[in-house]
């Protein structure tokens, strides 16, 4: 270029015009070119080696002898940083090129060569590309040799950076959760990222060449979407895809056009994008979950209210409003707690806010802030609410209202019922009081009398004074007698149920030998049983520990029993007692009959005061209906339990059974 560029200015002379400049030279550099006295030609010259060689690559001209005949800054440089050869060739033919063979292999070949060199010290070398070629006049002849040097390591160096970049940019798209796409001016792909494989299923590859609008569609038009005309960026759009597998597929585009930095022409657009269906997915989830939620919070029969960390209103339900009318216009979000509160104490809502509303509102904000549970709560229209209050793990409050009216309603008229019902046992125990203390009045006086007529009957039935003499009033003092002892034993009867309904029956315990308490008492019962033609059987083994109880409520307890047993047993029938220890070590009585039996629905009849089964059988012997109640006492009174099995027309069996720690070593 530089030969061209003198030619042009006029050169006349085969061995170039710009050579005529450069006629001095040393070993320290090129030759310097003598300023002409009357050329302008040389003024042009310098400025175009100036602007054109300045700042180029190293370059050099030499002769075909090879002396330098033009070098240029870089190449002189170069020069300086070179370490010179003293033996390279004559002095001044080769002491100045870098390249000594070079002029000699131009000429040679005729034409240009490439070399492969390193320059510099061992310890920083400089490797160069160089290329060599022949100048020629216009004759055709070569008359020069020029070179130009290329810093290979730089070269390396810029490479190496462009792959560094290259990588830089693969590793940022495979590491961004984005995808990135590039296209030409007609929106057909000339790059993706590796990371659409997770999106569209398919290698980037494929889709290179395809275009943008083949492969989906933004879902909204109404915004800034990519087009040739418009040519306008646009950021988060939405673009419908459907994938390899078939299915839908939303993402989020953005981009930006790109113009020809020289000429301003469009050539495409270059953006981003990422995969949003999941995203819109769960939001789509979670909004209809929050409107379920909503629609939950709306129809629960309790009133709902959820205040922030700053005990302001963030959501209200209806029934929550429909429990504080009063203050139902204030109840919007961000309404604050105390304000609501005073409002309503203000207004006359809240009963115990009456006459004390700003004591009322103090302990009412103090409750809120620190939840202790729930309380009830009094309004002015005569409701009942159950307030619940309870701090979230964010400072929230949650806050519960249940209408407990008709509860405290119940629990008042429970009340009311309970005192009336205090009242009537109040009335009846005094009543009972009473009836007790008339019982035991009227035994005292019954009991005088009985003693004097069985007394004189028995004196009278002995004829201790004498013969009576007619026999027939010995029979009539019998039944006088048998009269009296029965009404004697039916006034003890009655008087000891009292004193077990009044609990003050006393036991007066001792160690009985059990064996010899059932004899005694079978030996009572046995002129009755052989009247009514009933069989006794007694099974009690021998080797029985002693019982520490009661002498005479125990033989009380087995003469009701076995009484009763032979009362309601029909002629012919069988009573049998027995004793034992049961596993559990516990004493047991057990006293079985094949009596006439109890019905299921009577049992409860047998064991009340006073109470008897309507039988023919069972009015044989007139009796009161205090046995069976009066044992249940006693044994209870032992720390006994008392069980009564019965069918009707088959037989009754009673067992008694007595704690283990009532037993002594015999």
């Amino acid at each position: 270029k530089h030969v061209m560029a003198m030619r042009k200015a006029g050169r006349r002379s085969t061995e170039n015009g710009m050579f005529r400049a450069l006629r001095t030279r040393n070993r320290d550099g090129p030759a310097a070119p003598d300023k002409p006295d009357d050329d302008d030609g040389g003024d042009l010259r310098m400025r175009i080696e100036q602007a054109l060689l300045a700042d180029a690559w190293p370059a050099y001209v030499a002769d075909l002898s090879g002396r330098l005949l033009f070098a240029n800054a870089a190449f002189q440089a170069l020069l300086r940083d070179a370490a010179p050869t003293p033996d390279s060739g004559p002095e001044g033919s080769q002491a100045h090129l870098l390249s000594p063979d070079a002029v000699g292999q131009v000429r040679k070949e005729q034409g240009a060569i490439e070399l492969d060199e390193t320059m510099g010290s061992d310890l920083s070398p400089r490797r160069f590309r160089s290329r060599h070629f022949p100048i020629h006049d216009d004759a055709g002849n070569i008359v020069a040799v020029g070179g130009i040097y290329h810093d290979a390591m730089r070269e390396q160096a810029l490479a190496q950076r462009a792959v560094h970049i290259q990588e830089r940019f693969d590793d940022i798209t495979r590491l961004v959760s984005d995808w990135v796409w590039e296209v030409d001016q007609d929106f057909n792909f000339t790059y993706v990222s590796a990371r659409v494989m997770e999106v569209f299923g398919m290698h980037p590859r494929l889709l290179l060449g395809s275009n943008l609008f083949d492969l989906g569609v933004f879902t909204d038009t109404s915004g800034q979407v990519p087009d040739q005309s418009s040519r306008s960026p646009f950021r988060d759009q939405v673009f419908r895809v459907i994938g390899t597998d078939g299915r839908a597929r939303l993402c989020r585009l953005s981009g930006m056009p790109i113009f020809e930095t020289t000429t301003g022409v469009f050539i495409g657009y270059r953006g981003t994008g990422n995969d949003i269906t999941a995203q819109l997915d769960a939001e789509d989830r979670a909004s209809r979950a929050q409107l379920r939620l909503a629609e939950a919070i709306e129809s629960s029969s309790e009133g709902f209210a959820l205040f922030d960390r700053n005990n302001r209103l963030v959501i209200c339900n209806g029934k929550y409003r429909e429990y504080h009318p009063t203050i139902a216009e204030l109840l919007v979000p961000g309404a604050a707690y105390e304000d609501l509160v005073r409002a309503g104490a203000e207004r006359g809502q809240f009963t115990d806010a009456a006459g004390r509303i700003e004591e009322w509102i103090a302990s009412e904000l103090e409750r809120q802030r620190d939840p202790q549970g729930a309380i009830e709560q009094r309004l002015s229209d005569g409701r009942w609410l159950k307030v619940s209050d309870r701090r979230t793990e964010d400072g929230s409050t949650v806050c519960l209202r249940t209408d407990i009216t008709e509860l405290k309603q119940r629990e008042e008229a429970l009340r009311r019922a309970e005192e009336i019902s205090r009242a009537a046992r109040e009335t009846a125990e005094l009543a009972n009081r009473a009836k007790t203390e008339f019982l035991a009045n009227m035994s005292h006086e019954l009991r005088t009398p009985l003693n004097a007529i069985i007394g004189f009957s028995e004196i009278i039935m002995g004829e201790m004074f004498g013969p009576i003499g007619v026999e027939q009033y010995k029979e009539y003092m019998k039944d006088i007698h048998e009269s009296g002892s029965h009404l004697y034993n039916l006034i003890n009867d009655i008087l000891d149920v009292s004193k077990a309904e009044a609990g003050k029956l006393e036991l007066s315990e001792s160690e009985i030998d059990i064996a010899d308490a059932v004899t005694r008492c079978v030996r009572l019962v046995g002129e009755r049983a052989e009247r009514a033609e009933v069989a006794l059987e007694v099974e009690v083994p021998q080797g029985l520990p002693l019982l520490y109880a009661d002498e005479r409520k125990i033989k009380q307890i087995l003469l009701n029993l076995l009484s009763n047993a032979v009362k309601f047993t029909p002629t012919g029938g069988k009573v049998s007692i027995s004793a034992r220890i049961e596993p559990d070590g516990w004493f047991c009585f057990a006293i079985t009959d094949t009596g006439i039996g109890i019905s299921e629905q009577d049992m409860a009849d047998v064991m009340a005061p006073f109470g008897q089964v309507d039988s023919t059988l069972a009015r044989r012997y007139e009796g009161t209906g205090l046995g069976l109640p009066l044992t249940k006492a006693l044994v209870d009174l032992h720390g006994g339990e008392l069980d009564l099995h019965s069918e009707l027309d088959v037989g009754t069996t009673v067992t008694v059974r007595l704690p283990k720690d009532r037993l002594r070593p015999a």
